[in-house]
């Protein structure tokens, strides 16, 4: 008989229908169409297209460079006769070096992506050196040309991705709908950074949850109402209907023989599923899936990171070069600051106070003062007088609004966070890094808990995660998580990108205060 037309109770919110045979309740279960596909080469067609357009203008940028300006500097030779019929297999193998680094099937955030492109093209440069240099035609290649086209492509590269990404994304050719199993904690975290990440160009289509007073509500995702669909039962009608082929399993509740099971019928059904276990917190950064074959077993290596005397020696110079850098060409500026401290209220340009170092050693710390010297007797008659301001003060150790400590001077320095300038001299110093953990008081060791013994490993900071990812906004204990997670996960790529995020939290003001 022919199939009869019903609907979808739990699907009622889209009107979505499925097709029903009258000889069996199970719906027909509708294979992965070949436009699923035909999208995925479309993706990979025009991200190969921007790609080969950043590298061909860093590479024109390069010859320009080379021809005009460098024998214009250096009195150099012009460049080998011919060299641009050369570029064709340059492209090809920075393409091969790209693909190879999974940048044409992982969706990564944007800082992750510009670690990745920056490993491929510096593996698709040595490559391409190695070849001219066993080959023997040196004299037909320009190295410096290479050379400065691949530090132009290291920015150029994420930069026009950046830009171009939005674009197929509006053409709904950067779009992959997702359907998230489980509606608790655990999925509306993974929802919630799906739909803060545009770039990786996930769209949430709803959850579903066996939960039956989930399915009665919707959840609500920063402002966006999203559809409990219905139970984990009902997985092929809104697979089928919903066209939905990435599918993320995050129940980590649901018993062990029962989440496997799911997780293999999923499997028959749709080309990406994706598994979160409960496991928040766990160091990621180095760690190596492995498994017991016989047992079938999945397995976890971690690192922790920065107790390897290599990491931390590594670093260190890298906190010495960009540290130094740094402050001989902040100098002017911090002579402009110093002046306008002194000359806006009584007292001493730069405040010093201990705080905790490495390996629990206080130090003294550097700031330009932002406060009156009797600041102590301002903030007690200050929490007296305002319950809901001491009230804030136990919970954030902050005045997030209006602070009667601060000096009109200190509170356009705090709000640009221009006060941690000085604690540069720390670095240099050794007693801070320019990335790390918050340097805390010594009264509040108590506070941190059991996770200061791994915090305390690594230097304090000047900026770290928690700068660009709340800054004050955050309560004591998520900062404190944050920073354990830190240590454990560390990478110097890690660190380069915080200073350049920092940038942008600090234009931004987000949590100054």
């Amino acid at each position: 008989m022919a199939p009869v037309s019903k609907t979808i109770p739990p699907l009622l919110s889209d009107k979505i229908e499925v097709a029903y045979d009258n000889n069996s309740i199970t719906p027909s279960v509708v294979a992965v169409p070949f436009s699923y596909y035909i999208q995925l080469m479309t993706e990979v067609f025009c991200l190969i297209f921007a790609d080969l357009l950043s590298l061909s203008l860093s590479f024109y940028i390069a010859l320009e460079i080379r021809l005009q300006l460098m024998p214009l500097v250096l009195q150099l030779v012009a460049t080998p006769p011919g060299f641009s019929k050369h570029y064709w297999w340059l492209a090809v193998l920075s393409i091969g070096a790209l693909a190879y680094e999974g940048l044409y099937n992982r969706r990564l955030p944007f800082w992750r992506e510009c670690g990745a492109v920056c490993r491929a093209l510096t593996l698709g440069i040595v490559l391409i050196l190695a070849i001219i240099s066993l080959g023997k035609f040196s004299s037909e290649v320009s190295r410096a040309t290479l050379l400065i086209s691949y530090t132009i492509a290291v920015v150029l590269v994420p930069f026009v991705r950046y830009l171009s990404k939005p674009v197929l994304y509006r053409f709904k050719m950067w779009q992959r709908r997702v359907l998230i199993f489980g509606a608790g904690k655990t999925g509306r975290i993974i929802a919630k950074a799906l739909i803060n990440d545009r770039y990786r160009g996930y769209t949430v289509c709803g959850f579903l949850d066996d939960d039956p007073l989930k399915q009665k509500t919707a959840v609500l995702i920063d402002g966006i109402n999203l559809p409990v669909f219905g139970g984990f039962c009902d997985s092929d009608k809104a697979i089928s209907c919903a066209r939905v082929y990435n599918l993320v399993v995050a129940a980590p509740k649901m018993p062990a023989n029962e989440l496997v099971n799911l997780v293999n019928k999923l499997h028959l059904r749709t080309p990406s599923v994706v598994v979160v276990p409960d496991l928040f917190g766990i160091p990621v950064v180095g760690a190596e899936a492995d498994y017991l074959y016989q047992e079938k077993t999945l397995v976890f290596r971690v690192k922790n990171n920065l107790a390897n005397p290599f990491n931390c020696f590594v670093k260190r110079i890298f906190d010495l070069v960009i540290g130094g850098v740094i402050f001989v060409l902040l100098t002017p500026a911090l002579i402009v600051l110093a002046t306008a401290i002194k000359l806006d209220s009584p007292g001493p340009v730069v405040f010093r106070d201990f705080r905790i170092g490495r390996r629990g050693k206080n130090f003294t710390c550097f700031k330009f003062r932002t406060m009156h010297l009797n600041n102590g007797e301002i903030l007690r008659k200050h929490l007296a007088c305002n319950p809901d301001a001491a009230e804030e003060w136990h919970l954030y150790a902050k005045l997030k609004g209006y602070d009667p400590r601060v000096t009109r001077v200190g509170r356009f320095l705090r709000h640009f966070s221009l006060d941690e300038f000085p604690q540069l001299l720390n670095v240099l110093r050794g007693d801070m890094s320019l990335t790390g953990p918050r340097p805390y008081l010594p009264r509040e060791r108590d506070d941190i808990g059991y996770l200061a013994e791994n915090i305390l490993i690594a230097r304090p900071g000047i900026t770290g995660l928690w700068q660009v990812t709340g800054r004050n906004e955050l309560t004591f204990e998520d900062r404190v998580q944050l920073e354990s997670w830190y240590v454990h996960n560390w990478s110097l790529w890690m660190d380069i990108t915080l200073l350049l995020r920092t940038f942008g939290a600090v234009l931004a003001r987000r949590g100054a205060y």
